[in-house]
């Protein structure tokens, strides 16, 4: 049963905090005014949904400013958890703040007044990173433990391994909100946001490009601009993420875009990674059946190349041509400078009349 699933069997607040310190496997905890305490973490935690985060996080700073107040240590973050959400942030984030003591709290920490949340919600912002426990489980619990063993909020790698499941949170977190774009499309963007690290793309020649518009998101294909309806999404997105990915895997990843393809559209494109393995397979039968020196003494015209890694292996690009259905497929390649010398264009063999 998932972590998400439990949460969904409470009756109680003390059900929520102890189902998320198992989960957590947090040690030598207490559990008091403030829900759950550890030396690092204090949690606010809540039964239910109806409290926003930042009704959570004004909450549980009324406790912060009443340590800093009487001198006490205050633990290096801060995190708020119910049954369907969670967030952390770093103490250090907020503390300057809370420490001009200009916030006109309530009598206690859940009588809050609307000034203070006002306050905390205008300059929290920014700061916390947020997860959705149903679709982000994995990725809280290894922050929350990253955070105790490290004192960092470290992101999440984007790798060949999670790249099917980041790519679909995208499109629930960030893709969604993109005014006017269509599905297909998706794994174009996605790919021009993840290939860029704020100021600069990884690769040039992608097909779709993030640029910033009064100071926000927007993303060019075709030559149209897409804007985002909605930018929350975005930024909770890339709190948790960490971009670009490493350069070891930045090409890999790229050229995997038919992973991340419909399938409808796979099926009718034929869009299918083929695996290095059969790739070693084929050249064994080309050399069993055109001799040895078949790279140099023939011209190979591959009509439906995709991105190329049935090419990569080719000691001699000059004599390849490689034609794709999509023109998407030869800016990747171009972008990951795959097979330069070779004649690489868009051409639909199946549909030439």
């Amino acid at each position: 049963m998932t972590l998400y699933d439990k949460l969904q069997l409470t009756k109680t607040e003390e059900d929520v905090k102890d189902i998320y310190i198992k989960a957590l496997g947090l040690k030598g905890y207490s559990k008091n005014l403030i829900d759950i305490q550890t030396k690092e973490i204090w949690f606010e935690a809540k039964d239910g949904f109806k409290n926003s985060t930042y009704q959570m996080f004004t909450q549980l700073m009324h406790y912060v400013q009443q340590a800093l107040n009487k001198g006490e240590n205050v633990p290096p973050f801060l995190c708020v958890i119910d049954t369907k959400k969670a967030a952390i942030m770093k103490s250090a984030d907020v503390i300057p703040f809370l420490e001009k003591k200009t916030i006109k709290w309530g009598k206690s920490a859940s009588g809050y007044t609307q000034e203070a949340l006002d306050a905390v919600s205008t300059h929290i912002g920014t700061h916390f990173v947020s997860f959705k426990i149903e679709t982000n489980e994995e990725e809280f619990i290894s922050t929350i433990k990253d955070a105790i063993k490290t004192g960092d909020i470290i992101r999440t790698q984007i790798t060949p391994d999670n790249l099917k499941q980041v790519f679909d949170k995208w499109v629930m977190m960030v893709g969604r909100e993109i005014k006017g774009v269509k599905e297909e499309d998706y794994a174009l963007l996605f790919f021009a946001d993840i290939m860029h690290d704020g100021t600069l793309s990884t690769h040039d020649n992608l097909t779709a490009e993030l640029l910033h518009k009064n100071n926000a998101p927007v993303f060019s294909l075709g030559g149209k601009i897409y804007e985002l309806g909605n930018k929350e999404g975005y930024r909770q997105f890339w709190a948790i993420y960490h971009k670009p990915p490493k350069q070891e895997y930045r090409n890999y990843l790229l050229e995997r875009r038919d992973s991340l393809i419909p399938l409808d559209e796979r099926s009718f494109k034929g869009a299918y990674y083929t695996p290095l393995a059969v790739v070693d397979k084929a050249y064994d039968k080309l050399t069993e059946t055109l001799g040895k020196n078949w790279q140099k003494d023939y011209i190979v015209w591959d009509m439906c190349c995709g991105v190329g890694n049935l090419e990569v292996k080719h000691s001699n690009p000059r004599n390849i041509y490689m034609s794709t259905l999509d023109q998407a497929d030869v800016d990747v390649m171009k972008a990951t400078k795959t097979c330069v010398a070779a004649q690489r264009f868009q051409y639909d063999y199946l549909n030439d009349d």
